[in-house]
């Protein structure tokens, strides 16, 4: 995901990572808490930051399509 073109563009307009894009993206409702794995002091600032970026419709939109919800129960890949 995170060589995706739709998600490169909208961090680029943001001036933001691609990963700060996916941790607004699944806390947007208010009702999902992320938990990003982080290795260094970096990535801990840049993660406590997508806290407070908002993604506006248009950029939502354009996630949406990029990556369709499914439309019915799909299982959980085991790694």
């Amino acid at each position: 995901m995170l060589s995706d073109p739709t998600l490169n563009a909208i961090a680029q307009e943001l001036g933001v990572s691609v990963a700060q894009v996916l941790i607004a993206w699944a806390i947007r409702s208010g009702s999902v808490i992320a938990l990003p794995k982080s290795s260094s002091i970096e990535h801990v600032r840049q993660n406590a930051e997508a806290g407070s970026l908002r993604l506006n419709d248009e950029h939502l939109a354009r996630i949406d399509a990029a990556f369709p919800a499914p439309t019915s129960p799909v299982p959980l890949e085991v790694i």
